[in-house]
């Protein structure tokens, strides 16, 4: 049987979100060109293999395919995934999805990796199973004090 090819829809809740958490956190996502981002939804299911991984991956433009696209990052979530989430949790994924991109321009083309290093602050700030957790501030209505 053949399978089904998975679909993709643009995002524009995410977008709009890490639009105004990259305005609102300036200090915190200082030179992440927001505008070089597009989140699309994929409908093909993620699969369950008993590893605890993100519900999204972020996918650098490379050349020569930049020179020709006006975005240097697809940010792809399953969208039964993001559907599935509060308001509160979309907000700290999308800041954590921006912790995914460099912010200096010799980077274009590439992606933080997803280590300790480069996300620290997201779990100094919201603690180790912040995805999970349901006292996580709402990144845009409370005050956050980034670590």
């Amino acid at each position: 049987m053949a399978q089904e090819k998975p679909s993709y829809e643009v995002n524009e809740e995410f977008n709009g979100m890490a639009k105004q958490l990259v305005e609102i956190h300036a200090e915190k996502f200082n030179g992440i060109d927001i505008d070089k981002v597009c989140c699309v939804n994929t409908s093909k299911k993620r699969k369950d293999n008993g590893v605890l991984d993100r519900i999204w991956k972020v996918n650098a433009v490379k050349m020569p395919e930049a020179i020709h696209n006006r975005y240097g990052w697809y940010v792809i979530l399953h969208a039964d995934d993001w559907d599935e989430l509060s308001e509160k949790h979309k907000l700290v994924l999308v800041a954590d999805v921006l912790h995914g991109l460099p912010a200096d321009l010799d980077s274009q083309g590439k992606v933080n990796s997803c280590d300790a290093k480069g996300y620290l602050s997201m779990f100094s700030t919201f603690g180790i199973n912040f995805q999970d957790d349901p006292d996580i501030p709402h990144l845009i209505n409370d005050e956050v004090e980034w670590k």
